[in-house]
């Protein structure tokens, strides 16, 4: 049994797998974030204070960002400027919390693409390993990115007994 049958994407997810392939990123080695910024057309400067996206001017990291740092920073700058408008500066705390989280699930969602999710063995051993070296993200990251597909995959099935039986991440 495979967990993709019977995982159902959220909108979310699929706004975001939807961006990606209409931008011809279809593959694992293009989630690169030089990759993305061609793709796209986003201009992305670093500069000496925190990172933020601009409308459409772009994305703004904070200078001295590296690795994974670079990376996690880059995709939720990046989430924000795919999906979010106006300026957080003048909304309420409840609104930037709500965009911060939003951000924070869509770049999740973007490092580890729903359409990407096939090449998977979801039931080998070496799963959190596999994720994490064709996505290069954290195994970290790889965790939140299972427990929502378990979630996801327990709530749309009918025996949660079976599934846990028969497949090893769960």
């Amino acid at each position: 049994m495979y967990y993709m049958e019977r995982y159902k994407p959220t909108m979310t997810e699929l706004r975001m797998t939807e961006s990606l392939e209409k931008h011809g990123i279809t593959k694992p080695a293009q989630l690169d974030t030089e990759k993305i910024q061609i793709a796209y057309n986003v201009l992305v400067m670093e500069m000496d204070f925190p990172s933020a996206a601009f409308g459409a001017f772009g994305i703004v990291l904070s200078r001295g960002l590296r690795g994974e740092d670079y990376k996690k920073a880059f995709f939720h700058e990046f989430a924000h400027w795919l999906e979010h408008a106006g300026n957080q500066l003048q909304m309420t705390r409840q609104q930037k919390l709500m965009q911060e989280q939003q951000a924070e699930q869509m770049s999740l969602y973007l490092r580890i693409p729903f359409h990407m999710l096939n090449t998977i063995n979801f039931s080998s051993e070496d799963c959190l390993i596999e994720i994490s070296e064709t996505f290069d993200v954290p195994i970290e990251l790889v965790k939140r990115r299972l427990k929502k597909i378990k979630d996801n995959v327990l709530c749309h099935s009918g025996s949660e007994v079976c599934l846990l039986r028969e497949n090893q991440i769960i």
